[in-house]
């Protein structure tokens, strides 16, 4: 009988750390994911790289992995990314905590952009993994399909 307990008090637990690790949350997650929409819309890398995990940044660009970079490395590659780019539309897709010690969580933006001078939209997704470091959400790696 304990051991019965035990299985279904651990189940119980499993089950319930996504949703539980959400409510802890209390928003903070859309908040940080808004404000790193914003600063994505505007091409800010400096913002964006102020949302990073102290281990760094690593992305995923067009299907090429690069990193995790120091901060300054990562703000370079952003650079590259919304050099000569006009974002036209950014929505904010699924958010969601996933669990895990340290809580994870991800996020996705879907971006409307063109290149400056043209009027031919591109849509790109951008998917955004984070960790719970201290008390604020941390981006750990970003994966841009375009």
């Amino acid at each position: 009988m304990r051991a019965r307990a035990s299985a279904l008090s651990l189940a119980f637990l499993l089950l319930a750390l996504p949703g539980e690790a959400l409510a802890q949350d209390g928003g903070r997650l859309g908040a940080v994911l808004n404000r790193v929409g914003k600063a994505w819309s505007r091409g800010d890398a400096v913002t964006l790289i102020s949302y990073a995990a102290r281990a760094g940044l690593a992305f995923d660009l067009d299907g090429e992995e690069i990193g995790p970079l120091a901060h300054r490395q990562a703000a370079a590659v952003l650079r590259r990314v919304f050099e000569g780019r006009e974002t036209v539309r950014l929505e904010q897709g699924l958010a969601r905590v996933v669990g895990g010690s340290p809580p994870r969580a991800f996020g996705e933006l879907n971006w409307t952009s063109r290149t400056h001078g043209t009027t031919i939209p591109e849509r790109s997704t951008v998917f955004i993994a984070l960790v719970y470091e201290g008390d604020e959400w941390r981006i750990t790696h970003i994966r841009l399909m375009r």
